[in-house]
């Protein structure tokens, strides 16, 4: 995809970035992970455009140009690979979305009301996951187990908790530190049948050979695609397989359940299963950080039992130290314009494809590493070329790698990197997931990136643990670039605001200390003896990073669906400097992101009179709007009716059949020789247009509905909804009361008209 250009020669990514931010605020585009990989249903690895997780679902999109996906127009093969990734995303349990280059282009406002159709009017983002290098597999020996802290701790914390009387727990443990380990021993504990719910085949057949390793009294059975060994006393499934199964199963059969990526359970297939059965206990595994936005797993899995994350998991001794060794270049990313997200590619590739900064990589390789296994992530396949090229004319075994070249020369180079005869790896694209060697011993960052998930995906490739290995050394290439476009490093991603060269960024408390204890001595640590670094330089490191900060904030955009008065008058308002933000984010030139603080917004609704809306009072406000409706026309009842006859579930009308309606209440009164409306109005004239009565219907009744965050307008595809928070909590009861106020309103403005 990241060959497609848009017509301002920015990437097809970009620009749909961009009416991301415009549809949703460019602080929630940090929940958008590009090219995010996944395996098809034949293990064949694959990535999708962009994922992003909402309200427990995951949502792909896919970006093409027309030629993608049309089979007169490309080869048959290519058109049934991609309806075989398509499909394999449909059986992960995505949701799939697609748009195509061209219509981004041409038509943004469609696309930006779509998007918010989609996703909702007010969508959970939430990130997916912290991308700590997968652990490869040991042969376990279940009688000489020797079970590490945090399982026990665990264990120990669902014992209590189901002493507690308590049926259901989450379990978060990073990537890589025994989560199937820990549920099989307790599901063991527990003794009774266990079902073992997992959205992969490769994660059923790891489930199935760990519950036979470790509980080999207890039959263990297979239930994922032509595999039915439903009988046995653990069964290992795929939710899918068992989704399409449930009949075949009693409601009591298991005892015990495990659901491994536990983030999925809030989707339909593992509700339907979660529902089905009434086990006496129900374990759920992720490695997803909790957030505050974590509303959906928490409400199904209630409590956490135990939590670890990737400084805990270095600190327990499950993944090595890191330390890190800053670079500084004297390139200029300040003007590189970026997207909240990502950098324009156009303008990196001119600032940092220069043999002046290739050559820095080289030269700092040759100084400090020492021959040490490296992977040097660079920014393209062509800089990752440049580098590996400037290596080898400089007598060093390096290799580019990346996904365009072909698969068996690839394993090829890799097999060899793992073995020790190529020392470098330069890598642009293949390295972030999937694949790490333990062995490695430095990671060379060489790419900018605004991306946290991309900055920790390539961390991780280096974190395993390996005989001998100390530590994980870093190099950051330190650009020079703004607060608002400044790329991430170690000290930002972990908030170190102080650097020492090559001292621990990630250890245990022991090692911190005892470190700091030579530091204050003026000593150098045995790990750094073989680096050229003076251990006692140091710097503070810039830190700020407006992604965070624009997070606890609320953004111009939400600003104004907090309070009841119109975008207008908010625009009005920060223009005239009567509401100052407390963040504004240039994202260009010509683009500011602005952003208020909680208690700003409490303050400016209070001097300004101003009552704040939010999801916990939107319905009630609207309620009490249609019990206090104001009737200079008759205009706001009509509508209501229109909205609550025509509404689907989710509370989308057509605005063509409103238009229909008005014309058919007020055409009716006419026919019955009643009073149509004021002398002034179009229905009492009559002769109108539809478009004249579509026209209406959005300048009158309808925007007192809309600046109050009430009703929306999806110009684009003609519907007008009643918001999301509004529709979903809305009794049948309430709605025959709005039905019964609009009536008794219209009578009781007609008595009024007539009586003049």
């Amino acid at each position: 995809m990241s060959t497609y250009r848009s017509a301002s020669g920015s990437s097809a990514e970009d620009l749909f970035i961009e009416l991301f931010s415009d549809t949703f605020g460019a602080e929630k585009a940090g929940y958008l992970y590009s090219q995010y990989p996944f395996s098809d249903i034949y293990q064949n690895s694959r990535f999708a455009d962009f994922l992003i997780e909402n309200s427990g679902r995951k949502v792909a999109i896919e970006i093409d140009d027309e030629a993608s996906h049309n089979p007169k127009l490309v080869s048959q093969n290519k058109f049934y690979d991609d309806l075989l990734k398509q499909n394999s995303m449909i059986y992960l349990g995505w949701d799939v979305y697609r748009w195509a280059v061209r219509q981004m282009q041409q038509q943004p406002e469609t696309v930006k009301d779509e998007l918010r159709v989609f996703l909702g009017q007010h969508p959970s983002f939430r990130e997916i996951e912290d991308y700590l290098p997968t652990q490869r597999g040991k042969s376990l020996d279940g009688s000489k187990l020797e079970l590490k802290e945090h399982q026990k701790q665990a264990l120990a914390a669902l014992e209590e908790m189901r002493c507690n009387f308590e049926t259901i727990a989450l379990l978060y443990h990073a990537t890589g530190t025994g989560k199937t380990v820990t549920a099989v021993m307790d599901a063991k504990r527990f003794g009774k049948r266990t079902l073992f719910l997992a959205h992969t085949v490769e994660l059923v057949d790891q489930a199935t050979k760990t519950f036979r390793e470790l509980w080999p009294r207890a039959t263990v059975g297979r239930y994922v695609e032509s595999m039915k060994q439903g009988n046995a006393f653990v069964v290992c499934g795929s939710i899918q397989s068992v989704a399409l199964n449930l009949e075949r199963f009693k409601p009591d059969d298991f005892g015990y359940i495990v659901v491994d990526e536990a983030h999925h359970a809030s989707a339909d297939t593992y509700q339907k299963v979660l529902s089905y059965f009434t086990p006496e206990f129900t374990l759920g595994l992720t490695a997803t950080p909790e957030r505050a936005d974590d509303k959906n797993i928490l409400d199904i899995f209630k409590n956490t039992a135990h939590k670890l994350d990737i400084q805990t998991a270095v600190e327990i001794g499950e993944l090595v130290p890191v330390r890190c060794i800053r670079i500084h270049t004297n390139i200029d990313l300040t003007k590189v314009r970026f997207n909240s997200v990502q950098y324009n590619i156009r303008d990196l590739e001119s600032k940092i494809y220069v043999p002046e900064r290739n050559q820095l990589i080289v030269d700092t390789w040759l100084q400090y590493v020492k021959d040490k296994r490296t992977v040097i992530f660079c920014a393209s396949v062509k800089h990752a070329q440049e580098i590996a090229g400037r290596l080898h004319d400089a007598g060093v075994a390096a290799e580019a790698v990346s996904g365009e070249i072909k698969a068996s020369d690839r394993r090829e180079v890799l097999a060899r990197f793992e073995k020790g005869e190529i020392k470098v790896l330069c890598a642009c694209d293949l390295l972030n997931e999937g694949w790490d060697c333990p062995a490695t011993e430095v990671l060379f960052m060489a790419r900018p990136t605004m991306s946290k998930v991309l900055y920790t995906q390539q961390l991780g490739r280096g974190m395993r643990l390996a005989p001998g290995k100390e530590s994980l050394m870093v190099f950051d290439f330190v650009d020079n670039a703004s607060q608002y476009n400044m790329p991430y490093s170690m000290h930002r991603l972990f908030r170190l605001k102080e650097y020492k060269p090559g001292a621990l960024v990630l250890g245990t408390k022991g090692q911190k200390a005892a470190e700091q204890g030579l530091y204050d001595k003026g000593e150098r640590p045995d790990a750094l003896i073989d680096w050229p670094v003076d251990a006692l330089d140091y710097e503070l490191v810039d830190i700020f990073n407006w992604q965070e900060e624009a997070a606890g904030m609320i953004s111009q955009m939400e600003f104004v669906r907090r309070v009841d008065v119109q975008t207008e008058t908010i625009e009005r308002y920060v223009r005239d400097g009567l509401l100052v933000p407390d963040l504004a984010v240039p994202m260009s030139e010509h683009r500011t992101f602005k952003y208020f603080k909680e208690e700003t917004l409490q303050k400016y609704a209070q001097q300004y009179g101003w009552t704040l809306i939010d999801d916990s009072n939107r319905k009630d406000l609207f309620l009490d709007m249609v019990r206090q409706m104001d009737m200079s026309y008759s205009y706001k009842p009509v509508l209501l009716k229109a909205v609550l006859l025509f509404s689907d579930d989710k509370g989308r009308v057509k605005l063509s059949d409103i238009v229909t309606y008005f014309r058919e209440f007020y055409e009716a009164r006419r026919t019955a020789g009643l009073v149509v409306e004021k002398a002034n109005s179009i229905y009492a004239k009559g002769g109108y247009i539809d478009a004249q009565a579509q026209r209406n219907i959005l300048s009158n009744p309808f925007k007192r509905f809309e600046d109050m965050q009430m009703l929306h307008h999806t110009k684009t595809l003609g519907v007008i909804q009643v918001d999301e928070s509004v529709w979903k909590k809305l009794t049948r009861e309430e709605k025959q009361e709005i039905e019964r106020i609009c009536d008794e309103k219209l009578e009781q403005y007609y008595s009024r008209l007539t009586e003049k």
